[in-house]
């Protein structure tokens, strides 16, 4: 009838000292809940062995197979526990004659070479922390690769070079879906028994979960909930190589079963639940595109068109609708035209361009599991006689030394590259803002023809805001005025200093200087002589 059998030790958390015995040294002696070895040979003695941080223990004592009265009984963490009368340190958890679980309490241990009275802390907190405790030791003993995976099973090192899964609430941590969709085996959660379960499985190029196998358990109630969890994985957007295409991978998932902390969670749970039965809004994030902008898709295919305007006859613009379907993986999958511009080569083309966009983020759904969804999107595109200027780069993103030009509609060149150091404004129709090339670059402003009008006040580190129609400008000498949203001045510059419009006025100066404030991180300007003046630049009395 020999057998290894594994116990393992819930509820206990060794917190203190006590002083009453004055042999024991003031030490702290830290159980490590490893699993205690129990051999059961042919005359019922059992030889048990547990280590402790910087110690070991070991007790022969013999059992007769035969189920004893108990001496008294207490509760522990809400449940009764029964105990020998001749060994009322241990409690027993399960009596059979084939298997004996049992929780051992010590009242004193040999550390070093000092003994230590221990108390047991069964508080909430005291759980908490012995869980944190656990589970932080748990993780140091897992040796392989946990998240993304090659098909060999192999980690991948550098995740830049692929595109990693992405699910659509947890992002790339899959450890908080499984901790906050699990159900904890009830009975193990009357028996405070925390573990883990680690999880492997291949994620197809539909971004759905297949090949499910645990590679290590603390017990197999974990892992039927980690299974069942995993099977209903919502799909994510698959991993993708270097170029975009779909691949296969592993996945490997650390799942911590941690009982009050589980508690705790299901605490929350409820409250959030009450609350969501008062929100009338359906929580989602629209589907995007690029930088996120509600003009970028626009922009995107309006720097792609090539039309000639003269088809426009008499008319200074026309204007066509589409719409662009995206899927649940953020790929666009049909593109129709609402309302034609009028002329059926522009519409094919604009087609053609949405066609072929780049992928979109999908349009996430934050409830329960969370998931991806497909979206439409209708988007007007204008067509017009002056045309815009459109900033093109043969870079990503368009940032401060990259270099850049602009391109009217029919695709020539307005503006060469390194004429500006930074192009703030992607799409000019009517003014745009730049930077000179050069240390303490200006701003300038320019028109959709790559005309300069002026130089522009700067404020927060850019442009100046508009305020009443009118925002501030500079000229050569540094003097100030104001234009307005189309480019024109308004008021020519002609102030030391002005602020900007205010219920119809401006307070503006012709002389003074400027003075360092807040250790020179700020400037204010100083006059003895302030005016106000109104929107046609009359000075009010």
């Amino acid at each position: 009838m020999k057998k290894l059998l594994f116990i393992w030790l819930a509820w206990v958390v060794i917190g203190g000292l006590s002083a009453q015995n004055n042999k024991c040294a003031d030490m702290s002696a830290l159980l490590e809940n490893k699993v205690w070895k129990v051999q059961l040979p042919q005359n019922k003695q059992y030889a048990m062995e547990m280590e402790f941080r910087d110690a070991g223990w070991r007790s022969v004592f013999l059992y007769d197979g035969k189920r004893k009265e108990t001496f008294y009984s207490y509760s522990l963490c809400g449940d009764t526990i029964k105990v020998f009368e001749s060994r009322k340190n241990y409690i027993i958890q399960e009596l059979t004659d084939s298997t004996l679980v049992f929780q051992y309490l010590p009242d004193t241990l040999t550390i070093g070479v000092g003994p230590v009275r221990c108390m047991t802390d069964n508080s909430l907190q005291g759980q908490r922390q012995n869980e944190n405790r656990l589970d932080s030791i748990w993780c140091a003993e897992i040796g392989w690769n946990i998240g993304v995976l090659d098909m060999s099973g192999s980690p991948i090192k550098d995740l830049s070079t692929i595109e990693p899964p992405r699910w659509a609430k947890w992002n790339y941590d899959l450890e908080k879906y499984y901790t906050s969709q699990m159900v904890y085996p009830e009975e193990l959660l009357k028996k405070n028994q925390a573990g883990y379960s680690v999880v492997m499985f291949y994620i197809d190029t539909l971004g759905l979960p297949h090949g499910i196998y645990i590679l290590t358990s603390k017990h197999k109630e974990f892992d039927k909930e980690v299974i069942r969890l995993t099977k209903e994985l919502p799909h994510c957007l698959p991993c993708r190589d270097k170029d975009g295409k779909r691949m296969k991978c592993y996945y490997a998932v650390y799942v911590p079963f941690l009982p009050q902390h589980y508690r705790d969670r299901v605490k929350v749970d409820s409250i959030a639940e009450e609350e969501q039965k008062h929100c009338f809004v359906e929580w989602e994030a629209v589907s995007s595109f690029q930088n996120g902008k509600l003009c970028s898709a626009q922009n995107y295919i309006t720097q792609r068109l090539k039309y000639d305007p003269a088809l426009l006859g008499d008319k200074q613009q026309v204007r066509g609708i589409y719409t662009i379907r995206i899927n649940s993986y953020g790929e666009v999958y049909d593109a129709k035209v609402v309302r034609s511009c009028g002329i059926e080569y522009w519409d094919n083309q604009v087609l053609e361009i949405i066609r072929k966009m780049p992928r979109w983020t999908p349009t996430i759904n934050y409830y329960g599991k969370g998931e991806y969804r497909e979206s439409v999107w209708t988007i007007p595109i204008v067509f017009k006689r002056n045309g815009s200027l459109i900033a093109h780069t043969t870079e990503k993103h368009l940032e401060v030394g990259v270099p850049v030009c602009y391109l009217n509609e029919q695709g020539d060149t307005i503006v060469p590259y390194n004429k500006y150091k930074f192009c703030q404004t992607d799409t000019i129709r009517n003014i745009g803002f730049v930077y000179e090339y050069k240390q303490d670059a200006r701003i300038v402003c320019i028109n959709n023809q790559g005309k300069e009008l002026f130089y522009m006040f700067k404020h927060d580190n850019g442009p100046d805001y508009i305020r009443e129609g009118l925002f501030r400008i500079m000229d050569e000498n540094g003097l100030i005025g104001f234009a307005d949203s189309l480019g024109n001045v308004v008021i020519k510059p002609q102030f030391k200093f002005a602020f900007p419009f205010k219920n119809g006025k401006a307070k503006v100066t012709f002389t003074g200087e400027g003075k360092a404030i807040f250790n020179g991180e700020h400037h204010e300007w100083v006059s003895d002589k302030w005016q106000y003046i109104n929107k046609k630049g009359e000075l009010l009395q």
